[in-house]
């Protein structure tokens, strides 16, 4: 089932640094939200709509055991676009004005000194800047994977399209109702619209559990309503004609959390060899986007979840096959979730690309 979601108020979706009143006074901000918070949303929508069956929740009968995130991206609907995360080595030069980014080329280091285990960097001559919170529409994504171009316009800024409106509020004593000093804080909410008004929408697409094809649900802190309506498959599929070689790109479209930090655990930290699902695979190299950190609250235990970093949507590995073929990558890599930690509820889902000639 594929929803879209669209914000009736701000919202808030905090990160996962731990935030205590009268300790801390800024809680800070993330969006997108990870996959967990809208995990926890739609299994939250699904009971809401069948209060009988809540006792079931996290026991071996519960309801929503199958569920599955399998995409996440986000639509304009004064574009009529989908968007994703833009790969982490499209960049653009430095104080260049224009959405135009270009596609770093994969060079070796054979003859450079360097503390990085790979064999290869992504580097450019130029003086070029990474595109924070970068969007690109998922046509150009498609080109980008498939190689047919190397330099991309039109990209967008989630700063541009989502709007920060903070709020201060103060702990209040539930004996006195009354403020209790020395607990002022200030949270990050956002409204998922532009200055001109012009709205940005969640779109999920999940496995194992079917909702209403309309209604509301809540979402992130405070746990503010939204509304959602059922949405039409996202028409996204790289052409495979295209892809040939024994090389091939990993482009995370969400945040995946990695038991070896940047590193998936079935990949040696020395050799950068590693045996992935019958495939044996050397990593070149990789473009990794600077951490984020993702915790939450356990309901059934009463405690706060464990706190991971992990690598960020957009970032990208570089595969040489030593044993296998680019149609076996294709089959285990693919539009499936990668994350060492949560795959089903959509952390790592990744796509195959192509490497370019002039890589």
């Amino acid at each position: 089932m594929i929803i879209k979601i669209d914000s009736l108020d701000t919202l808030f979706f905090r990160d996962g640094k731990p935030f205590t009143m009268g300790e801390d006074t800024w809680s800070n901000g993330l969006f997108p939200p990870s996959p967990s918070v809208l995990y926890g949303a739609i299994r939250s929508a699904y009971f809401s709509n069948h209060i009988d069956e809540l006792k079931k929740a996290t026991k071996n009968d519960d309801p929503t055991k199958n569920l599955k995130i399998v995409g996440v991206c986000v639509y304009l609907s004064d574009k009529d676009k989908t968007y994703l995360p833009l790969p982490n080595n499209c960049v653009q030069k430095k104080d260049n004005k224009e959405t135009v980014v270009s596609v770093l080329p994969m060079n070796g280091l054979k003859d450079v000194k360097s503390s990085c285990p790979a064999k290869y960097a992504l580097k450019s001559v130029e003086n070029v800047a990474n595109v924070g919170g970068g969007l690109i529409k998922i046509d150009s994504l498609k080109e980008y994977l498939e190689c047919s171009k190397d330099s991309f316009s039109s990209i967008l800024k989630m700063a541009d399209r989502v709007l920060p409106e903070p709020k201060i509020g103060i702990g209040i004593s539930k004996e006195t109702g009354t403020s209790e000093e020395g607990k002022l804080y200030r949270v990050d909410m956002m409204r998922l619209e532009n200055k001109k008004g012009k709205s940005l929408s969640l779109v999920i697409d999940f496995e194992g559990l079917d909702l209403p094809e309309r209604g509301m649900m809540k979402l992130g802190g405070e746990g503010k309503a939204v509304s959602y309506q059922k949405s039409e498959p996202v028409n996204f599929s790289v052409d495979k004609s295209k892809l040939d070689g024994d090389r091939f790109k990993l482009y995370l479209s969400t945040p995946a959390i990695f038991k070896n930090g940047w590193l998936p655990q079935w990949i040696d930290e020395n050799t950068l060899e590693g045996e992935y699902k019958g495939l044996k695979l050397q990593l070149l190299t990789a473009s990794i986007g600077k951490p984020i950190l993702i915790g939450g609250f356990d309901m059934k235990a009463r405690k706060p979840k464990p706190m991971y970093k992990a690598v960020p949507a957009g970032s990208m590995y570089y595969f040489e096959i030593i044993k296998g073929d680019l149609e076996s990558a294709l089959e285990v890599f693919d539009q499936k979730a990668i994350s060492d930690f949560y795959p089903v509820q959509g952390f790592g889902i990744a796509y195959v690309g192509g490497i370019g000639k002039n890589a």
